[in-house]
């Protein structure tokens, strides 16, 4: 949102054309491409009218922001996770409001609720949402060195998380819309990966409806020292744990 939309209404052309030109790549080598539209930064002209904090504010400008990167983007994009995570206190019409832009179009929409806040005000956006988006926090210090009683424990709290939001949205596909595996360790971080990697197979053996999985960060860099890929591009650990792993269907 800060680089792409700088000053009120108005996109920024070279971030617009840096991002259809990734939109190209990533259609050139058969990559769909899902948008988060609202993860942490806001535009300084934005925060400077309040921000978030401000539900008038917030109300008034966000839902201009989806309706422009709609127009933009939209036929580009494969679906939508709006928010990486809804802010709790958000007013309700702006998500109503992000769902009616978004409705009908060619992608899923997915809301986005935070594992460790529980799930139990999810039932106020069933109708309004394709998806049920579940971000999963590591629950490991990124600078331990983690047991495996530690890599059980956390990936039974994962387990336990998407069996609270399967409860609280029956029938409603759910996917881990975000979950990062930082670690000072690019082995343990692996590790990380992989126990995650058994966490999602069993619930789908078991049953749940989990389709999509988003790890963040996929490329180091200056604020996320460990990725997917480092910044040469060079696959990580975690990488090979996440590659390694079936795909949830045959259309994944």
């Amino acid at each position: 949102w800060a680089r792409l939309q700088p000053k009120p209404g108005e996109f920024s052309g070279d971030w617009a054309e840096r991002y259809e030109n990734m939109l190209d790549a990533a259609e050139a080598i058969g990559i769909n491409v899902w948008a988060t539209m609202y993860d942490d930064g806001v535009p300084k002209w934005f925060d400077n009218e309040g921000g978030l904090d401000d539900d008038e504010n917030f109300v008034r400008w966000w839902p201009r922001w989806v309706e422009r990167v709609a127009d933009r983007f939209g036929d580009r994009l494969d679906g939508w996770v709006p928010f990486a995570v809804i802010p709790k206190d958000a007013p309700r019409r702006v998500w109503t409001d992000t769902w009616e832009i978004l409705r009908g179009g060619d992608g899923p929409v997915a809301a986005s609720l935070q594992a460790r806040d529980g799930f139990g005000g999810v039932t106020s956006l069933v109708g309004e949402m394709d998806l049920l988006g579940v971000a999963l926090d590591t629950l490991i210090d990124d600078e331990a060195e983690p047991t495996d009683d530690d890599l059980r424990l956390a990936g039974e709290r994962w387990e336990q998380a998407l069996h609270d939001a399967a409860g609280a949205v029956d029938g409603t596909t759910l996917i881990v819309s975000e979950f990062t595996p930082h670690h000072v360790d690019p082995d343990v971080g692996g590790r990380l990966v992989e126990r995650f990697v058994d966490v999602v197979d069993g619930a789908i053996a078991g049953g749940l409806d989990v389709s999509t999985c988003f790890l963040d960060p996929a490329i180091a860099g200056p604020d996320f020292p460990l990725g997917l890929f480092d910044r040469d591009r060079a696959p990580q650990p975690s990488a090979d744990a996440y590659f390694a792993a079936p795909p949830a269907t045959d259309d994944d």
